[in-house]
C-alpha cells in the first residue's frame, strides 16, 4: 500500500482541495520574483498522482458531500486556481478538459479584463525591471517585497502607473470576460477572489464584506451558474466569526489556504497549496500535510476556531 493511502486511512481526510495559480513553461515577470509556477510537465505529473489516489469531483458533487457531511467511499479532490490569470484559459483548461478534471477558477473583479494589476505582481515587475537594469540591491528587494496592501501606492516609485498600464495592454496577464464566459461554458466553475486581492486582516470588516460581495456579484453578472463561491486572497488568517456569520447568506462555499485542517465555519474549507517555494511534487506536499495533520491532532491544533 502506498504511503499516501496509509496516511489517508489514519487521518480520515477524504476530501482534498489543491490550489494553484498558473502553469507556464517559462517564468512570468509578474510572478517569478514571488514564487515559481509549475511547468506543464510538473503539473501533469501532479494530476497523474492525484488521479491515481483520488477521484476528481465537480462542484455539484462536492457541495452535496460537504453540506450533507457525506464521507465518500474513495478519497476525492476538487482542483482550484486563484487570480484569474490568462494561463488558465491558454494552458490549464485544455489539459483539464482532456483529462476530464473539473475545476473552479477564482477571479478578482478588479483585475478581470485587465482593468488593474495585483500589487504583488507590480512588485515583481519592479524587481524584474531593476534586475535587468543592474540596479537591484538586496535591501531594495527586501523593501519592495515588504510593501503591504495598504501602502501599495509606494510601488509606483519603482514601477509607475504608466508602466502598469503598458504592461496590462501589452501582455494582458488576466482572463478577459469573454474567456471567463468560455470557461464557464466548458463546464468549469467560476468563483470570486475579492476585488483587488488585499490581506483581509489588513482591512476592516466593512471593507472585507464589500470586497467579497462586490466580487461575488461580478461573477454572477457574467456567468450563469448555481453556486456562489469565494476563495480568500492570501489567507483567512485573523478573519473573525462575525465576517462569516454576516456573509453566509451570500456564499454557498468559501475556501482558505491553511492546508489540511478543519474549520469551525461549516461552509468554509481549507485548501492545500500545490506550488511550493522549492517546487515539491503534489505527492510530497500531501504526504507532509497528512503527517502534520497527524502530529497536530495530538496537540489538538487541527481545528481552526474563530474569535
Amino acid at each position: 500500500m502506498n504511503l499516501i493511502n496509509i496516511l489517508q486511512k489514519i487521518t480520515k481526510q477524504k476530501v482534498l482541495f489543491p490550489f494553484y495559480h498558473a502553469v507556464a513553461e517559462k517564468p512570468l515577470p509578474h510572478i517569478k520574483h514571488l514564487y515559481r509556477m509549475k511547468t506543464i510537465t510538473e503539473f501533469q505529473n501532479d494530476l497523474g498522482f492525484l488521479l491515481k489516489h483520488y477521484e476528481p469531483v465537480d462542484i455539484e458533487i462536492l457541495h452535496n458531500l460537504l453540506v450533507n457531511k457525506i464521507v465518500p467511499q474513495k478519497p476525492v479532490f476538487h482542483l482550484t486556481f486563484d487570480d484569474g490569470l490568462k494561463e488558465i484559459y491558454e494552458v490549464v483548461a485544455p489539459i483539464l478538459v482532456k483529462k476530464g478534471i473539473p475545476a473552479t477558477f477564482f477571479i478578482n473583479s478588479g483585475f478581470a479584463g485587465n482593468k488593474g494589476l495585483f500589487y504583488r505582481y507590480q512588485a515583481s515587475l519592479a524587481l524584474d525591471e531593476l534586475t535587468l537594469g543592474g540596479n537591484l540591491t538586496n535591501p531594495m528587494k527586501k523593501e519592495i517585497l515588504s510593501i503591504t496592501y495598504n501602502d501599495r501606492h509606494k510601488l509606483f516609485q519603482y514601477f509607475s502607473q504608466k508602466q502598469v498600464e503598458d504592461f496590462l495592454n501589452r501582455e494582458t496577464p488576466y482572463l478577459t470576460v469573454e474567456q471567463i464566459k468560455s470557461l464557464s461554458a466548458q463546464g468549469f466553475t467560476i468563483g470570486a477572489h475579492s476585488v483587488d486581492h488585499p490581506h483581509y486582516y489588513e482591512i476592516p470588516l466593512d471593507e472585507q464584506l464589500r470586497q467579497t460581495r462586490e466580487s461575488l456579484n461580478f461573477v454572477t453578472s457574467i456567468v450563469d451558474q448555481k453556486w456562489r463561491l469565494f476563495a480568500f486572497p492570501f489567507t483567512d488568517y485573523k478573519v473573525f466569526k462575525q465576517f462569516f456569520d454576516t456573509i453566509k447568506p451570500d456564499v454557498d462555499l468559501s475556501f482558505g489556504t491553511a492546508g489540511l485542517k478543519n474549520d469551525e465555519v461549516p461552509y468554509h474549507h481549507q485548501r492545500i497549496e500545490g506550488e511550493k517555494a522549492n517546487i515539491q511534487s503534489i505527492e510530497s506536499v500531501l504526504i507532509k500535510e497528512h503527517i502534520k495533520y497527524v502530529v497536530k491532532s495530538f496537540l489538538k491544533k487541527n481545528h481552526i476556531r474563530r474569535k
